[in-house]
């Protein structure tokens, strides 16, 4: 999208249109910007959803009602975001326990992230020989050994990239 934008160097009136001109188009430009990223961040939520089901991380449904579109935008600065505000997303994500261990998640941690598998004050080792943990769901008690990794963040990210031209392209023509 460009535009071309004439004036009369030597005549005020014809600097002041211009001065209009190029502030009305930077608000146009704002707002589609903003429109860029809104609709990024919402096509991101179907798409994580989408990967939650396809990853075969769907126990409850708290997970993937959970993920949605957050508009943390402040003055001129346009930031939205795909989030999962669930307590467990982030153990899906990384995978947990001796299995995460054994199946890690498969991309570079993002920054100020640090993961550490198989690790906790609640791991136990069972007679068996076994390591994990037990917890309550629905009134009963479960061991688990942890989860595999289930990057369905990332695979969120890395498919919006894919799409980010098409997008651009139909907000700005």
């Amino acid at each position: 999208m460009s535009k071309r934008f004439k004036a009369d160097i030597f005549s005020k009136e014809s600097i002041e249109s211009l001065k209009k001109e190029i502030t009305a188009y930077e608000n146009e430009l704002m707002n589609k910007v903003r429109k860029l990223c809104k609709n990024l961040s919402e096509i991101g939520v179907d798409i994580a959803k989408i990967r939650i089901s396809d990853l075969d991380a769907v126990f409850t449904g708290e997970l993937m009602g959970s993920v949605n579109s957050k508009d943390k935008s402040k003055g001129d600065k346009i930031i939205f975001a795909v989030a999962a505000d669930s307590k467990h997303a982030v153990f899906v994500e990384f995978g947990t326990g001796i299995v995460g261990k054994t199946s890690p998640y498969p991309y570079q941690f993002p920054e100020g992230i640090s993961w550490e598998y198989a690790s906790g004050k609640h791991i136990i080792q069972l007679k068996d020989g076994r390591y994990g943990w037990f917890y309550f769901r629905d009134g009963r008690m479960y061991f688990t050994e942890g989860m595999p990794s289930r990057p369905f963040m990332a695979g969120t990210s890395l498919e919006l990239q894919n799409q980010v031209v098409k997008i651009a392209r139909e907000v700005f023509g």
